[in-house]
């Protein structure tokens, strides 16, 4: 499996994740010029904003890791674009990561919602 081909499988594993949590999935890989979100949903009145990140186990930096402060800028900075071209802006807005660990013939899946908070 490339990295397009894992990138692929990680996010189809995260919205049924999310689908079973009863989040609705609005957008996959939503693009706007230099802006993506890998997954936008809805639970209730709550927009829902998820990156979604694959590692092998053992790999040396989690995926909890990688998303440093300038990745969660650019992830808040996605979702307010996103969120100019919708009605319902006002709504509450989280921010989750679900990371998803694989092995020959397993995976895990970590889901940390409110992973990061955006400050006005």
């Amino acid at each position: 499996m490339n990295a397009t081909e894992r990138g692929r499988w990680g996010e189809t594993l995260a919205a049924i994740h999310l689908e079973t949590a009863g989040i609705q999935i609005l957008e996959r890989n939503w693009r706007k010029g230099r802006f993506e979100i890998d997954l936008i949903g809805r639970l209730a009145n709550t927009w829902v904003f998820v990156e979604v990140k694959v590692r092998k186990f053992g790999y040396a930096e989690t995926a909890f890791e990688s998303i440093d402060l300038y990745k969660q800028q650019r992830i808040i900075s996605a979702a307010d674009r996103f969120l100019k071209h919708q009605e319902r802006q006002s709504d509450a807005i989280r921010f989750d990561i679900l990371c998803i660990e694989y092995g020959h013939e397993n995976h895990r899946i970590q889901h940390i919602e409110d992973a990061f908070i955006c400050m006005p």
